[in-house]
């Protein structure tokens, strides 16, 4: 690290390591605050709070995650710190040609967890996830400033769209059982619970219920059978899963037909179940002027708007983005498994299920496991599978 090598402005390891966390923790909780509020309709009553909120926002926590990155993390290998600025440099353009820039801040808070600990990052990120959840909800019940924007099946809760609300939910509740899985108690187990039942029956974002009731199911099913989790069939089915879910989208946006659907009447009646996803999928993707880089938009208006990441990602992405973020989701899943990291697969799993219904993938308040990203861009094939990997719950042969 730069400030360690410049011995007048060392204060020491610990002091050191303490102000790491700091200002890792203290960019964490810029951007979600600036995702859960001001990401909010708050931006069309408030146009001009909001917009220098925004830039206050997301200019401190690039400033506080940069010096994370740049001066206050040690780096082992001469590679690390090529490679971090390589994953700056690609999400920057990436995000500015795409008009997303939550990729580029994915990166930066991915590469700045390297040395972190996460607990203590995981409970800062769930209070202020949830406190900017009630805050929204309360303005947005009790006062005009944040007026529901669109209607489309339910009201849209302060977000401008139901799943907006939905995809926020579902980042408390894969944040707190995440953290809390293992020490897990029965006010936990009914809070959690609840939560999911909330999201089904009010927003009714089925896309986060369905991830929630899934999640709770297998640590469910954990807590009685853990080597259930723990052994190489499981780990190959868990690192299938995101392939077959990218495969099965290609195919049932390509076959479907929106003119004569009843040819294919499986297809059509889970494209029903699945609120009319495969005619999207197949206007929307199959209609795509796809390229090396991506540039199209995939949320917005109905021409557009396309809710399944695999399908999303090669649109705004491009093929490149497309390979790049398929090679890192697969190589954390593998080192996890490779590391006996069960409950983080399991995590992932839940993860990969939500994905699949919705394009929330680098929104920081809605996927917390964008902490686990030093597993893969610090991490060494060659590292002993004994060692743990920087994450957050015991591993399955832990005591």
């Amino acid at each position: 690290m730069l400030l360690q090598r410049c011995k007048p402005l060392d204060p020491g390891a610990a002091r050191r390591q303490a102000l790491a966390q700091q200002c890792f923790t203290l960019g964490l909780a810029l951007l979600l605050v600036l995702s859960e509020v001001f990401s909010s309709n708050i931006q069309a009553t408030l146009p001009t709070l909001s917009h220098l909120a925004r830039l206050a926002l997301t200019g401190g926590a690039v400033l506080l995650l940069g010096a994370k990155i740049l001066l206050l993390t040690d780096y082992e290998r001469r590679w690390q710190p090529v490679l971090a600025a390589a994953v700056l440099g690609y999400t920057a353009f990436a995000a500015w040609y795409g008009d997303d820039v939550w990729f580029f801040l994915a990166a930066l808070v991915g590469l700045a967890a390297k040395d972190t600990d996460l607990r203590a990052a995981l409970r800062v990120y769930l209070a202020v996830a949830a406190a900017g959840l009630l805050a929204v909800q309360l303005l947005h019940f009790a006062t005009p400033l944040m007026p529901y924007n669109f209607y489309c099946r339910n009201w849209d809760f302060g977000y401008g769209h139901y799943n907006g609300f939905g995809a926020r939910l579902a980042g408390v509740f894969f944040a707190w059982a995440w953290l809390r899985h293992d020490a897990m108690r029965w006010f936990d187990w009914l809070g959690l619970a609840a939560l999911g039942l909330f999201t089904y029956l009010v927003p009714g974002s089925r896309g986060a219920a369905g991830a929630m009731a899934v999640l709770l199911g297998l640590f469910a099913v954990q807590r009685f059978l853990p080597r259930l989790f723990d052994n190489k069939v499981w780990y190959a089915l868990a690192l299938a899963l995101p392939v077959g879910l990218a495969a099965f989208s290609l195919y049932a946006g390509y076959v479907y037909n929106p003119e004569w659907p009843y040819e294919r009447m499986a297809l059509l009646l889970l494209s029903i179940a699945l609120s009319g996803r495969f005619e999207i999928w197949h206007n929307v993707f199959w209609g795509a002027d796809l390229s090396l880089l991506g540039g199209l938009p995939t949320d917005g208006d109905e021409h557009h708007a396309i809710d399944n990441t695999f399908l999303a990602i090669p649109m705004n992405k491009g093929y490149l983005g497309a390979v790049l973020v398929a090679v890192f989701f697969l190589l954390l899943l593998w080192r996890l498994a490779k590391h006996r990291h069960a409950t983080e697969v399991l995590c992932l799993v839940a993860l990969t299920l939500y994905l699949f219904m919705e394009n929330k993938p680098f929104l920081l308040s809605a996927d917390p496991f964008l902490l686990l990203a030093p597993c893969v861009f610090f991490g060494s094939g060659k590292t002993d599978a004994a060692q743990p990997l920087p994450a957050v719950c015991r591993r399955a042969n832990d005591p």
